[in-house]
């Protein structure tokens, strides 16, 4: 599904059917939330973010793509690092205490995955892997 509106940013989202795993429903919501509204935040007008629920094996692969206008420098695990802002001038446009990623971490560990950030050629993407049975 695509949604696409001049001067604002587009939303697509590839959900597999039947993707089932265990967990804390509530916690698996925050952590969408917190990916998705980071996404929102840093991603300029006319910008794209690209959400992904697919099955991969045996894992389940969570993960939101942003194109932005800065990338910030150096170790991208340091993202999720609690307080770390890679551009603190942002703190103060967008709010916020740098705390939103390290809780998306912490929820990942929660439920024995794993979270890395990567960049592409169109941004940044944040994937989150979890276990699934059967």
């Amino acid at each position: 599904m695509q949604t696409e509106h001049p001067g604002r940013i587009a939303l697509q989202s590839d959900i597999a059917e039947e993707l089932h795993m265990e967990g804390d429903a509530a916690r698996i919501h925050q952590l969408v939330s917190l990916l998705v509204d980071n996404a929102v935040k840093y991603t300029p007008e006319g910008g794209k973010i690209h959400i992904f629920w697919r099955k991969n094996g045996k894992k389940a692969e969570f993960s939101v793509q942003n194109t932005c206008d800065t990338l910030p420098e150096g170790d991208l695990n340091r993202l999720f690092d609690r307080f770390y802002r890679a551009d603190v001038s942002r703190a103060r446009e967008s709010g916020g205490y740098g705390i939103g990623l390290s809780v998306a971490a912490a929820i990942v560990k929660a439920h024995k995955g794993k979270i890395t950030a990567e960049w592409t050629r169109d941004g940044i993407y944040f994937k989150a892997v979890f276990p699934v049975k059967g």
